[in-house]
């Protein structure tokens, strides 16, 4: 028998009656010394595990969020490996089962690669296949997120703890106002994808993070105009602007989105008319897919259509040849110094440029109509406002802005859909009445 220190704690070791060998911890050395000195006057063949472990390699553990699980299982190798943080002892033994199938189908390996040198492979591998931006945010969060915490962690010994305990970390800076939980929440996204590529690919038995809660958004309002205050920031717009920001407003498409569109792309009615949303423009002039990877249609009114009607008519005075390729809108080529556009060029006018719209354009606009500040993107959810104050349903709106799951777009407008609301509070009224009625 013997005390001994042991990260932070005393550990109190026996030989029970059978000759195995076992441990037990204590929080402070009188403690540990009691059960000790107890233990002594035991006879040896008496003596007893204090703790009944679960047989099959299957064995319980503290923690400061209550009894952990952990197994211990044979890898490809034939090396001992033990993955805690199992929240029952049932996943733990389901794991293991997984785990010991997997290895005798080959389909988990034994590696020494470490996170960091898999993050750098998967990362390559994945570029020719991802959104520059989508690339970029990986990059953004490995580098400055994943990395620091994971980068020199064997796969194979990555658990969840490890993760829980790196959230707890990206939580404290949240509570201190230096990251938004959604920035915390993306990365933890990226974390389960890379981590997704290598139980794929044989690397590791289980994805460690899947077990891991993200932290709850944060509940701010977004940012719209209101009904009255449509009108007062058109009519601020520039005449350059004016066109793009009615589409914005009268569509709910994305600044990416109204930048991308193409002449072809426009359904043109008196009565009102379509715009198919095919592409987005890219940081740097490329163009990909939208957001959601999938093209919808956008429903218009009548006022809209003949607005975009006109700037077509303004498109074709800029070009001498019809094409039905050229995109919507278009920055004009600048003649006097107080045009705005851009000098010189084929006179087919060149993109516009996204950070002068929301930076310039849009300011201007909201300053000159003596409006609060707010991001060019609230013109979408103006949108959104605006059909909804108009009566029109959840399922509606979601099909306009292409959201692919109805929970998302009742998540930031539920809110407003004020007629339900109403209609339901005015028909429990009635009913209320009738029944006193009766009686």
């Amino acid at each position: 028998m013997s005390v001994q220190a042991d990260r932070g704690s005393w550990l109190v070791r026996w030989r029970d009656g059978d000759g195995r060998q076992r441990g037990r911890r204590f929080p402070s050395e009188d403690a540990a010394r009691a059960f000790d000195a107890g233990l002594r006057e035991v006879p040896p063949r008496e003596r007893r595990s204090s703790n009944k472990k679960p047989a099959g390699g299957i064995y319980p553990y503290p923690t400061k969020y209550g009894t952990r699980w952990y197994f211990k299982a044979r890898d490809s190798g034939g090396r001992q490996m033990t993955k805690r943080g199992f929240t029952s002892e049932r996943s733990a033994r389901n794991a293991k089962r997984r785990l010991v199938e997997a290895v005798e189908r080959s389909e988990v390996r034994h590696t020494r690669e470490s996170f960091g040198h898999f993050w750098q492979r998967w990362l390559a591998r994945r570029k020719p296949y991802l959104e520059p931006a989508t690339w970029r945010g990986y990059e953004i969060d490995g580098r400055k997120r994943l990395l620091p915490a994971f980068d020199s962690i064997a796969l194979g010994r990555l658990e969840v703890e490890h993760v829980r305990g790196w959230m707890e970390e990206q939580a404290e800076t949240v509570e201190a106002g230096e990251v938004a939980a959604k920035t915390v929440n993306n990365a933890l996204g990226t974390l389960v994808v890379c981590l997704n590529a290598a139980a794929e690919d044989g690397l590791i038995a289980a994805n460690p993070a899947l077990r891991v809660k993200r932290l709850p958004p944060a509940h701010g309002e977004r940012e719209y105009l209101r009904l009255h205050e449509i009108p007062l920031y058109i009519d601020s717009c520039s005449d350059v602007y004016r066109p793009l920001a009615e589409t914005l407003i009268g569509s709910g498409l994305r600044i990416s989105e109204a930048l991308a569109l193409r002449i072809r792309d426009l359904e043109l009615e008196e009565t009102g008319g379509t715009i198919v949303v095919y592409r987005s423009r890219k940081r740097g002039d490329a163009i990909g897919s939208t957001k959601s990877d999938r093209f919808r249609a956008v429903e218009i009114g009548p006022g809209l259509s003949r607005v975009l009607g006109e700037q077509l008519v303004r498109r074709s005075e800029m070009t001498s040849s019809d094409d039905h390729k050229a995109h919507v809108f278009v920055m004009p080529e600048r003649v006097r110094k107080r045009d705005r556009g851009r000098w010189g060029g084929n006179g087919s006018g060149e993109p516009m440029d996204r950070t002068t719209i929301s930076r310039d354009w849009h300011k201007q606009a909201l300053q000159d109509a003596a409006l609060r500040d707010m991001p060019l993107h609230a013109l979408r959810h103006s949108a959104a406002a605006a059909w909804l104050a108009a009566g029109n349903s959840l399922m509606y709106v979601q099909r306009q802005l292409g959201h692919a799951d109805i929970s998302t777009t009742e998540h930031y407008y539920g809110h407003l859909e004020r007629h339900v609301l109403a209609t339901g509070a005015v028909a429990t009224e009635e009913a209320i009445a009738r029944a006193v009625a009766r009686s």
